[in-house]
């Protein structure tokens, strides 16, 4: 992902949109932050003797890859997007623009 994430970088930078990609980095950290959260409270559960349920965990980390995947693939049409501005044969990915 981060491979993907650097080329996404250049895109925006060579368009003038890198607020777009700071944004993007931004929220990516938020979800980082509260998936550093959830493992705190869940080391601080196991330490008081509840017991965690792996596969929850599991679940729960999935998700919020899954939700990072599809923060990173909306910037990515949003960029294509972005590209096409003005072509009139192409199909836009966000019908209401994106500026």
């Amino acid at each position: 992902m981060n491979a993907r994430i650097e080329e996404l970088e250049k895109r925006l930078e060579s368009k003038h949109h890198k607020d777009l990609f700071l944004q993007m980095k931004h929220t990516l950290q938020a979800v980082d932050d509260l998936a550093e959260e959830h493992r705190r409270y869940q080391a601080v559960q196991a330490l008081s003797g509840v017991r965690i349920v792996g596969s929850e965990e599991s679940v729960y980390f999935d998700t919020l890859n899954q939700v990072k995947e599809l923060i990173v693939n909306t910037l990515e049409m949003t960029i294509e997007d972005l590209e096409h501005k003005g072509d009139k044969r192409y199909e836009k990915n966000f019908k209401d623009g994106v500026e």
